[in-house]
């Protein structure tokens, strides 16, 4: 695969990864395109539809979740596979644009351990923040 010009070059090697992640049902079907995705960042958005919108026309929770989850996902199976254990989100302001950004940073990262640093955007507003854990696959990371 070549090399998309969102990515960095510090991701040559592990385009495979990176494509799954791009491929993924979820990552399609909602429509969510990469913004930037490096080893220790990723940046993902995704366009606001009718039925990701709750009964008061604000951006649904499990919406936000969503996307906030796909840019740990894709930062966590970069260098190889990584499964959820557990989030600590914060929901701060309701989202009411038409468009979400997802920013993810590592925090810390260890043999058996990832700490990632999550941020969903409505625009330059700071909607919700959280810390997400995932476990890394002790059969690809050694």
């Amino acid at each position: 695969m070549e090399k998309p010009a969102f990515v960095s070059d510090d991701c040559l090697p592990f385009m495979d990864n990176i494509s799954d992640m791009l491929s993924a049902p979820y990552f399609v079907e909602n429509r969510t395109e990469a913004v930037s995705i490096s080893r220790d960042s990723v940046e993902i958005r995704k366009p606001i539809l009718p039925k990701d919108r709750n009964s008061n026309g604000f951006w649904h929770g499990g919406t936000i979740y969503g996307v906030m989850d796909h840019a740990f996902a894709i930062i966590c199976n970069i260098e190889g596979h990584a499964v959820g254990q557990s989030t600590n989100l914060n929901y701060y302001r309701p989202g009411r644009g038409d468009m979400i950004t997802a920013k993810a940073r590592f925090i810390n990262t260890s043999r058996s351990l990832y700490y990632v640093y999550v941020e969903a955007f409505d625009g330059e507003k700071l909607i919700a923040s959280g810390i997400f854990t995932s476990f890394r696959l002790q059969e690809v990371h050694g």
